[in-house]
């Protein structure tokens, strides 16, 4: 099995990925279409025969970028493997938010989370606090149709002065439940070096 890596997500950030994972640099047009055209061209290679493929995942990734760059998006990750030469497509998006109302001074993260989130499930990771929502949908790939793994987690920076929001897509998530523990272990990875500083400027 590939070895889980140390990754840095920001300057303050940190997550554990396991097996073979990308970071694909936003706010940056240049940089991203560069690490995007590498991407594709390795992973679907260069004959003729398949162009179409390299023309939709280009679209896709570039369409990702797009979304990320629209908000508060601090990092975008793509997986590529889980093991060697076992393909993994997944992304996750982490990006920086407000409360939805501001939390009181000395306010229990727990308490204010589950009061901002009533709907999504508490978890307990090992920095503190989670919320997580997630559903399954169903996608088409290519003119065929296979469920989409979507989840989202929100947790509140040291500090508790905003949210951290990870967002996880998995096509192709055959085995819903056991993705979702494996994306668990991911975010439960995160650690932080220092408070997280202001959001970005939406663009």
């Amino acid at each position: 099995m590939t070895d889980p890596r140390l990754t840095t997500l920001d300057d303050e950030l940190t997550i554990v990925f396991p097996g073979t994972w990308v970071m694909i640099p936003l706010h940056d047009d240049e940089a991203a279409a560069r690490r995007i055209q590498r991407l594709v061209a390795d992973r679907v290679g260069r004959a003729d025969r398949l162009a179409r493929v390299r023309r939709t995942a280009k679209s896709e990734l570039e369409r990702l970028v797009a979304l990320a760059n629209g908000s508060t998006a601090f990092a975008l990750a793509l997986s590529l493997e889980i093991l060697p030469g076992v393909p993994f497509p997944a992304s996750i998006v982490l990006s920086r938010e407000e409360w939805p109302t501001r939390p009181e001074p000395g306010a229990d993260p727990a308490v204010h989370l589950a009061r901002c989130f009533p709907d999504d499930e508490a978890l307990d990771f090992s920095f503190g606090p989670v919320r997580r929502r997630s559903t399954v949908r169903t996608s088409t790939y290519e003119e065929e149709s296979a469920p989409e793994l979507v989840a989202d987690y929100r947790f509140a920076v040291p500090g508790g002065e905003r949210l951290v929001h990870a967002r996880v897509n998995a096509p192709m998530a055959a085995a819903p439940d056991l993705y979702l523990e494996l994306f668990d272990a991911m975010i439960d990875s995160i650690s932080s070096r220092a408070p997280l500083g202001a959001p970005a400027a939406a663009r």
